[in-house]
């Protein structure tokens, strides 16, 4: 899920369980993964509407020139991953 804040941060979400959220906000530098509850994530964070596939690819290429934590570079690529598995069978 792709999402932006107030701020227009964008932010990719690589983890939910319900209770606790873990994105990695775009910005300059290394990426790195921010922990929040659903509730702060709720309040600040909205659904955005650009493609998810597109964004990872950006992501990714900003991981591989300016680094992230291999926590973030992880979820990004399963992330990743899992979206080839689901569009590729279907072309």
């Amino acid at each position: 899920m792709l999402v932006w804040n107030a701020h227009r941060t964008n932010a990719i979400v690589i983890r939910n369980d319900g209770r606790n959220i873990r994105l990695v906000p775009m910005k300059s530098g290394k990426l790195v993964v921010v922990r929040t509850t659903r509730d702060k994530f709720d309040a600040e964070w909205q659904p955005h509407e650009y493609p998810l596939e597109k964004a990872l690819s950006s992501f990714l290429e900003h991981a591989h020139q300016q680094g992230a934590t291999s926590e973030a570079l992880k979820g990004l690529q399963t992330l990743a991953a899992r979206d080839q598995t689901v569009i590729h069978p279907l072309f």
